[in-house]
């Protein structure tokens, strides 16, 4: 509650610190719980559409979203959120506006990907999204590791709807080769990125070959 009361003063540096705090407490369900009762949902909503269009505000957007991302993780917060507010419109404009490899981004991959747990969302995220998230995908590094991470199971979530995945079927190897996971189709040998983004691609590899089989089958 006194978070809540905190956001409500509309400080910006109050505002970062309280966020910073929410990020870990957010992360237990019965403290997103008592986010919710409390009314925090509204409030951080005000915030993320108060400043998304100011990248000057680049680390409220980060920890906003993060925590938007976090009460995400309860199927009734995730429908409130995706239903009643318009965070994923605004989240998608500050992700074409953020530069890859940085918090920013990793945090609006993460919470992108919590809505797109509902599959309403997928449809609408995935076509604005995939063209700019393999393109980012290509300059992944091993120095920006989570936002690879997060990159690569945002694209395996929206991968499971045929379309999507068919949409990033042409170029999905030449990212990979590019930022060296992927070497003549196979894993490359000697790349940190390799040994803890592996297993994830070859998930999101074998969805896009299922969607292309599913429709050469028609």
């Amino acid at each position: 509650s006194l978070c809540v009361k905190q956001l409500k003063v509309k400080h910006d540096e109050l505002t970062l610190y309280t966020l910073y705090l929410l990020v870990n407490l957010t992360k237990t369900p019965h403290h997103r719980f008592i986010v919710v009762k409390e009314g925090g949902v509204p409030l951080l909503v005000d915030i993320l559409t108060s400043s998304y269009q100011n990248l000057r505000k680049q680390r409220i957007l980060a920890e906003v979203a993060s925590v938007l991302g976090q009460l995400c993780n309860d199927s009734e917060t995730r429908s409130l959120i995706s239903e009643s507010f318009p965070v994923v419109a605004c989240l998608l404009w500050v992700n074409d506006a953020a530069q890859p490899n940085t918090k920013l981004k990793s945090k609006l991959l993460f919470a992108l990907r919590q809505l797109c747990l509902l599959g309403q969302n997928k449809l609408k995220v995935g076509p604005h999204v995939i063209p700019v998230l393999l393109e980012e995908l290509a300059l992944a590094t091993w120095a920006s590791e989570e936002c690879a991470t997060n990159l690569v199971l945002l694209l395996t979530s929206l991968a499971t709807i045929n379309s999507n995945a068919l949409l990033m079927a042409d170029t999905i190897d030449a990212a990979l080769e590019t930022c060296g996971i992927q070497k003549n189709g196979e894993p490359a040998k000697i790349n940190k990125l390799v040994k803890h983004l592996w297993p994830k691609v070859e998930a999101l590899l074998i969805r896009i070959k299922d969607a292309q089989a599913a429709q050469c089958a028609f």
